[in-house]
């Protein structure tokens, strides 16, 4: 009951700091921090102990699961090589430099533990990148290659934060035999998520022909999926965090084509309360610890230590970042085309710049186990998960804040590729839709059916017509569209209006209001999914 308590009392905190965030300069996540830091120090506010294995499973699957599920897989196949350069290549310089550094630095912390933290802060988070590339409508291939690099270096940089744990407990390590065990545990993880995937897709389709389309036992065995995947992959001794990603990505490929209109609706509505939920309750858990975990960490070293070893921490991680980009384009100049390298310095900064931490990394710190096999101290873990708390909020505030300005001012635009391909696929969809039409004509036979198929008709050739028009006819049609929508807009907001007075006033019951009202959503809906035509 008190844990049920203490979770209703997380949303409200979240649901609270998110809407003082829009007002706020800053990431979403870093007001989710201090928000977590600022009620540790209420003396009424409940005070909230995390079981480390717990909030790793609790947080962990559905997060990479979601972002398997939305990677473009097109698009990750064809920029798979920068893409596993990054979340392979990257997150293991990045352990080693930010490994060596720490143990270097902090007194007495263990060099596997040091690697620990190294594999800790060495994945990069969509969340953070996502929502400003996205807003700003940077090329298409850009987009892929951090939302790709994202997902895979979750999966790369959590295995070896593992091999990390495990050589803490051993007192020691082979990194021959941990790069054997790393492939075998890599290779029979993805595997596993691959057969979960298929198998619960299979299962979907069978309860849909025997049952038909039930969207709520749908999306319950798709929250499901990413915890049957890791657990079954862990249970067999394989990796779960490569098994959860691989079930996204499996899921990502199917459901699109085998879900219905409602399912897929219901879905992305579910799904992104749920991400909500789980990426401001983790920041906030680890606000509420930080009293504490700095309590900890003062009785080892001061104010000013502390404050070097996260900036050198930092510094460490952003530093490997760029050199292991930039390394990737300088070096193959001495064999190639110089302008076909420097045409790719803009997108390189961009990249480069673009290491933001965020959930996975908090949840990898906070998963540290509290005592060794033996019942003694787990070490370091106080000063590694602090270190960890540092690196989030420094790429947050410095990158987070910077990288949209950034963007601009390299002139970054999206490319013609997508709205190519865009405008090709609407363009067939009307024209098929407007065939299938013209093919009814002989099926009407009353005055009803020949005006209102005579009207349906007339509105898909007015769509064609503004998809194949060029030059200042297309000019024309944009701007007869964005006329359109301010005036559909207009009228439907009228309607609304008109409906909800109506229910105050009592002159139309609950029944009648509710299904009224989720027409109007459903019209909205689909005016907000085809957007006015900017000028160009």
């Amino acid at each position: 009951m008190v844990a049920f308590e203490h979770a209703l009392v997380l949303l409200l905190l979240v649901a609270s700091l998110s809407v003082v965030g829009r007002w706020l300069p800053w990431p979403q996540l870093i007001t989710y921090l201090i928000g977590g830091v600022a009620a540790a120090l209420v003396p009424a506010f409940p005070s909230i102990k995390l079981d480390p294995g717990f909030f790793f499973l609790c947080f962990l699957p559905p997060l990479l699961f979601a972002d398997g599920w939305l990677m473009p897989l097109r698009e990750f196949v064809r920029a798979r090589r920068p893409i596993l350069t990054l979340a392979i290549g990257l997150v293991i310089f990045t352990t080693v430099a930010v490994g060596l550094v720490a143990h270097w630095l902090v007194p007495g912390l263990p060099l596997a533990m040091a690697f620990a933290l190294g594999a800790i802060v060495s994945p990069t988070d969509a969340v953070a990148v996502s929502a400003i590339t996205e807003r700003l409508r940077v090329p298409a291939r850009l987009t892929t290659i951090l939302s790709g690099e994202s997902l895979m270096n979750d999966a790369t940089g959590l295995v070896g934060f593992k091999f990390a744990l495990a050589a803490v407990v051993a007192g020691s390590f082979s990194a021959g035999q941990i790069a054997v065990e790393f492939s075998l545990l890599s290779l029979g993880g993805f595997a596993v998520g691959l057969m979960v995937g298929y198998g619960v897709g299979r299962l979907r389709d069978l309860l849909n022909r025997v049952h038909s389309s039930d969207h709520l036992i749908e999306i319950t065995l798709s929250l499901m999926t990413p915890f049957a995947a890791y657990l079954a992959a862990e249970r067999i001794g394989v990796s779960g965090v490569l098994a959860v990603v691989a079930a996204g990505l499996y899921s990502g490929w199917r459901d699109p084509v085998r879900m219905d209109v409602e399912t897929r609706q219901t879905a992305f509505a579910v799904w992104g309360i749920v991400l909500f939920w789980l990426n401001g309750i983790a920041f906030v858990l680890l606000g509420l610890q930080f009293p504490d975990l700095l309590a900890a960490v003062r009785g080892h070293y001061g104010v000013g230590q502390l404050v070097g070893f996260t900036a050198a921490v930092s510094g460490a991680a952003i530093a490997a970042r760029f050199v292991w980009v930039y390394s990737g384009v300088y070096l193959p100049m001495l064999s190639s085309r110089v302008c076909e390298h420097r045409a790719r310095r803009p997108t390189s900064l961009v990249i480069a710049w673009a290491g933001m931490r965020g959930t996975v990394t908090l949840a990898a710190a906070l998963s540290i186990p509290l005592l060794l096999p033996d019942g003694s101290p787990f070490p370091g873990r106080d000063i590694v998960i602090f270190l960890a708390f540092g690196v989030i909020a420094t790429t947050l505030l410095l990158q987070g804040t910077t990288l949209e300005r950034l963007i601009h001012h390299l002139g970054l635009r999206e490319d013609d590729t997508r709205a190519q391909e865009e405008r090709l696929a609407r363009t067939a969809a009307v024209d098929a839709g407007l065939k299938t039409l013209r093919a009814l004509e002989a099926a009407a036979t009353t005055p009803e059916q020949n005006a209102a198929l005579g009207h349906v008709t007339a509105e898909y050739e007015q769509r064609l017509a503004v998809l194949e028009a060029e030059g200042e006819t297309r000019a024309n049609a944009r701007r007869r569209r964005r006329a359109e929508h301010h005036y559909r807009s207009a009228a439907l907001n009228a309607e609304r209006e008109t409906v909800d007075d109506l229910w105050r006033r009592g002159v139309i019951a609950d029944e009648v209001h509710r299904p009224l009202q989720q027409l109007l959503d459903h019209e909205e809906a689909m005016l907000r999914a085809a957007p006015p035509v900017p000028e160009d």
